[in-house]
């Protein structure tokens, strides 16, 4: 077992209670560790419910917006009942109310949860904790996480930089995930100003921070030790399905048309990751569907905040 020196911030199992995974997931084909996973909400009246899914993201908006420092501070001050309250009234002094939907804080939390509880990569910021820096980091990543894993005995580690998307039509969200990570991730000196900015040494304590600087800044690299980049993808999308059949038939209707749409959309993927020169990177997909995409995103984020009626 490879030896992470970062711990899951998230509610173990979170993922796992509300999604299902469907069976047919895909190796994308590259050299280094790779996959592509489709995860799907329970279905009920011929619709995917989002009542689970608002209670998880409740449960864990406290993590994926404060740093393991700030956190350690609310339970130092016996405050950990206010974690997400004060979590909830942050997110709405950092919403961007010109956000046209192409990704959005919906699509940046559940990557956080992919990303620390399937792939098993804990975060090291989230774009939330980047955009009260001030750190142009920003412009970046919607995630930066560490995942840590063995090969014949060899430790090696990989930093992993997220991308987050949600689209009604699923190639538009794929081409807008790689465009925003090969525009923002190609260039090195921005993981190296991240690991030596303030934010960063606020987050973790001295022996954490120096570990990671012997991963990242040059002049401080432990050669013994093997780090690439990496890529993990959150992409939510709207699938082409017909409500008007019954229950029971619509389930089935709903599983053919996923398997059709991970089908249909392995090929277009591995042309991206060859156009914009991936092919030796780790690239870890997660596709969710939507019942309407576009609305869902913006509705179930509205309810986070307070600022609509929970789902009936």
């Amino acid at each position: 077992m490879a030896i992470n020196p970062l711990n899951i911030t998230s509610k173990k199992g979170s993922i796992t209670s509300i999604f299902k995974e469907f069976n047919h997931s895909k190796n994308l084909g590259l050299a280094n560790e790779n996959h592509l996973k489709l995860f799907y909400l329970d279905i009920n009246s011929n619709q995917f419910t989002y009542i689970g899914l608002q209670k998880v993201l409740k449960k864990n908006i406290g993590a994926y917006v404060f740093s393991r420092a700030t956190i350690q501070q609310y339970k130092t001050d016996d405050a950990t009942e206010m974690v997400a309250l004060d979590a909830v009234q942050l997110l709405r002094k950092v919403s961007n109310p010109k956000d046209k939907g192409a990704g959005g804080e919906l699509g940046e939390i559940l990557l956080y949860l992919f990303l620390e509880q399937i792939l098993g990569a804990p975060k090291l910021l989230s774009k939330v904790e980047l955009k009260t820096s001030n750190n142009q980091y920003v412009n970046g990543s919607d995630a930066v996480h560490l995942l840590a894993n063995e090969f014949e005995d060899e430790l090696f580690y990989q930093l992993v930089l997220g991308e987050s998307k949600i689209n009604g039509n699923i190639k538009e969200a794929v081409d807008n995930a790689f465009k925003s990570i090969t525009t923002a991730n190609h260039d090195g000196e921005k993981d190296i100003e991240l690991v030596e900015s303030n934010i960063f040494k606020e987050s973790f304590d001295t022996k954490t921070v120096d570990f990671i600087k012997g991963l990242i800044v040059p002049n401080k690299r432990k050669m013994d030790i093997s780090v690439d980049r990496a890529y993990g993808i959150f992409i939510g999308y709207t699938p082409s399905v017909n409500r008007t059949l019954s229950n029971v038939e619509f389930k089935e209707h709903v599983r053919e048309v996923l398997k059709n749409d991970i089908e249909s959309i392995i090929p277009y993927i591995k042309k991206k990751i060859k156009e914009f020169g991936l092919e030796n990177n780790s690239v870890y997909i997660y596709l969710v569907p939507f019942n309407d995409a576009m609305k869902d995103r913006v509705n179930i984020i509205k309810r986070l905040k307070g600022e609509e009626n929970e789902f009936g």
